[in-house]
């Protein structure tokens, strides 16, 4: 009996410029088994940075260059691609995906659709949301990174409760030893942080993640600057608001603290020599570089949004703080900062968190399941 062909997966995608959902994806491509599964990619835009982390060089990636706006012609364009791809799976990852993939697969007579949410804002018009309602009443499987996620997609939407199944961000445990924040590659740690300017014996606060206003970085910087305490701020990432969180660093007189390092190839290396890890962002779908961070061993402070809340155990593993509460992230930070102890704990225990409950393995594991069960269903 000749082997069974591999169950070809086409990801749908707005680019591959770096992000948390392109992370995903990327970890996705490069560990599904390539025995059971064969991967290509369509980006509605272009293909990015993060294309480059793709190992396998027989996954291949299709830019269709839209620009934004509506475009009928990009949902002819799309089903084109699929007549000649011929994939069993087409896979669309958040809203404008969804909209024009949807489309697309119908034209095409694609064989199976899945879709999963990775976070977004709700505010979109009530039309909208009764459009994907009814695409998802014709959609093959349909998943959100975190429960939080669900939820709001039942409440805000009107998806089917049942219709909407749960499956977490993981992270490559193996990527994060944690020997430098234990003294093994002490002297990396330091010369990296002096090559950022931070002053010796300084304490590091920092973050990892686009420079764009959803991530709420200014809260961050008020925080810092109010703390009273001699704190350097480094922000690896880039995005528009470089500029205006710059402007803002200048204007709270901590310019000299704050170092904006721009997009880092090298995310373990630069949280393995933070202190404290803060995501302040407004709206989380389930993050990865909390995620990456916890397994980093590095003490996390996060708002309470989205997926933050279930990885996340304030006072367990972590501290949450109510979204955009400059008071709150000032005491959270002071606290940690002026207990080294209490930075230790939590950053031990939320290494352990992530090893028992958000392995890599088990993430891909359950996409692939997904993706056979899919298969088989459609198939038949």
């Amino acid at each position: 009996m000749s082997p069974r062909p591999p169950i070809r997966v086409l990801h749908v995608l707005l680019s591959l410029e770096p992000g948390g959902l392109e992370n995903g994806v990327v970890n996705v491509i490069n560990r599904l088994d390539r025995e059971r599964f064969a991967s290509s990619v369509c980006c509605l835009k272009h293909a990015g940075e993060f294309a480059r982390r793709i190992e396998d060089p027989g996954v291949d990636i299709h830019e269709l260059h839209w620009r934004g706006g509506n475009d009928p012609r990009l949902a002819l364009r799309v089903a084109a691609l699929l007549r000649r791809l011929r994939p069993d799976i087409v896979h669309t990852r958040n809203a404008e995906p969804f909209f024009y993939g949807f489309a697309g697969a119908k034209l095409a007579r694609a064989q199976a659709l899945v879709h999963s949410e990775h976070g977004r804002k709700f505010d979109d018009r009530p039309a909208r949301f009764a459009v994907q309602r009814w695409m998802s009443r014709h959609t093959d499987a349909i998943f959100a990174v975190s429960g939080q996620l669900k939820s709001d997609l039942v409440k805000h939407i009107g998806l089917p409760e049942d219709r909407v199944e749960v499956l977490h961000n993981g992270v490559d445990l193996s990527r994060f030893d944690t020997g430098a924040r234990k003294g093994a590659d002490a002297r990396g740690r330091e010369a990296l942080r002096r090559e950022w300017g931070v002053s010796p014996g300084a304490l590091v606060v920092g973050s990892v993640g686009r420079l764009v206003a959803v991530k709420n970085y200014g809260l961050l910087l008020r925080a810092v600057a109010a703390s009273g305490l001699d704190i350097h701020l480094v922000l690896a990432g880039e995005g528009p608001e470089r500029a205006a969180l710059t402007a803002l660093a200048a204007s709270l007189g901590i310019a000299s603290r704050v170092h904006l390092l721009g997009h880092s190839n090298n995310v373990d290396r630069v949280l393995a020599a933070f202190d404290v890890f803060v995501l302040p962002s407004f709206s989380e779908g389930m993050s990865n570089t909390l995620l990456e961070a916890m397994a980093a061993g590095v003490p996390p402070v996060a708002s309470d949004v989205g997926g933050n809340g279930e990885i996340v155990r304030d006072g367990v593993d972590g501290r949450l703080f109510p979204n955009d509460d400059e008071a709150a992230l000032r005491g959270c930070l002071v606290a940690l900062c002026r207990d080294g102890a209490e930075r230790a704990r939590l950053g031990a225990a939320a290494r352990e968190r992530v090893l028992a409950t958000f392995d890599i393995r088990q993430m891909i594991e359950r996409y692939e399941h997904l993706y056979e069960r899919v298969h088989a269903r459609t198939a038949r």
